[in-house]
């Protein structure tokens, strides 16, 4: 993974994106228990725009073990613009994270489109589109960030949700992360019908329930999923 820089941000490292990765696959084990499902899913290669559920702080570490460790090392993240701050070092931002200011998201245009720079070169792009964490039930998800990093593709995005169930164990917390089935994103596809159906999704791979009324869109939503073939043609599994 070569280490391209960008205005005003110094790329992804692969030493800070592995050190991340060790952190959630090895230490984080000593206080979760780790299951994953549906890694074959996502795809290994081109752009992949990934829409995670936000439960806790340690989604991000836990995540990037099952992601980076089963799926792909080329993984960037949207994150918060306070992870960017001074006492992280940079940190953060080079493990491939993409700071912005979720309040004020125009002061933060030029990350955004430095997501979707990234994301239409081949690589994979996480987001988290509630915007914040919300512990055991879902918040809404929100459109304009998903609109302005997916844009309006010329050939269809691949777009995989991400859930996440924790539940207490006798020493161990029991996290379950499911990657759900390819759906694929096209400009002729209305951009908050597309979200809704995924935020669905995500409360399923999170065994929770996604409360919030559909919107009405001005396009047909024309969501296309990939096969088992092409996903991998095997059964889901459940690994530690």
């Amino acid at each position: 993974m070569s280490r391209k820089k960008y205005d005003d941000h110094p790329g992804k490292s692969r030493f800070n994106s592995s050190l991340l990765y060790l952190f959630g696959n090895y230490f984080m084990r000593l206080f979760y228990k780790i299951h994953y499902e549906g890694a074959d899913r996502m795809n290994k290669r081109g752009p992949v725009l990934l829409l995670a559920k936000h439960q806790r702080y340690d989604d991000i570490p836990l995540g990037l073990a099952v992601v980076h460790g089963r799926c792909r090392t080329d993984v960037w993240c949207v994150m918060k613009d306070s992870l960017a701050k001074w006492y992280f070092f940079g940190f953060f931002v080079k493990c491939g994270g993409i700071p912005i200011n979720r309040r004020n998201p125009e002061k933060s245009k030029k990350f955004l489109m430095l997501a979707r720079h990234v994301l239409y070169h081949g690589n994979a792009v996480a987001m988290f589109p509630e915007q914040t964490y919300f512990p055991d039930k879902m918040g809404k998800g929100r459109s304009p960030g998903f609109r302005f990093v997916a844009g309006k593709p010329s050939q269809p995005l691949a777009v995989n949700s991400l859930g996440f169930c924790y539940k207490k164990g006798f020493i161990r917390t029991h996290v379950f992360i499911r990657i759900g089935k390819t759906a694929y994103y096209d400009k002729h596809q209305d951009p908050d019908i597309f979200l809704h159906d995924r935020m669905h999704e995500m409360a399923e791979l999170s065994l929770l329930t996604y409360p919030y009324r559909r919107p009405e869109g001005k396009l047909e939503p024309r969501v296309r999923t990939a096969s088992a073939a092409s996903a991998g043609g095997k059964e889901e599994k459940i690994s530690e």
